[in-house]
């Protein structure tokens, strides 16, 4: 099986909710399309000199077929997609 890194680093839109210092990602929308998320497999933070630091998340889509990377920037509160890969 071969994997694929597919970097985009675009600007996205994100439905989630914040609770108990936990943050929950419903569903989000990139390229005009809309992805629901099934599950959160993993949660890191970065630092960023511009935005403080950023917290990164794989989310899988198992509707749409593909797995992908996001982040929240928390200072700017804005979301973005790092990369994505279809689901074998």
């Amino acid at each position: 099986m071969a994997y694929t890194q597919n970097q985009v680093y675009k600007p996205i839109e994100v439905i989630s909710y914040f609770h108990n210092s936990k943050v929950d990602i419903l569903k989000f929308r990139w390229d005009k399309r809309t992805y629901k998320v099934s599950r959160i497999a993993n949660t890191w933070r970065l630092p960023d000199n511009e935005e403080g630091f950023k917290t990164h998340f794989t989310v899988i889509c198992e509707d749409e077929g593909v797995i992908c990377e996001i982040s929240f920037h928390h200072k700017s509160m804005k979301w973005e997609i790092i990369q994505y890969d279809t689901l074998a």
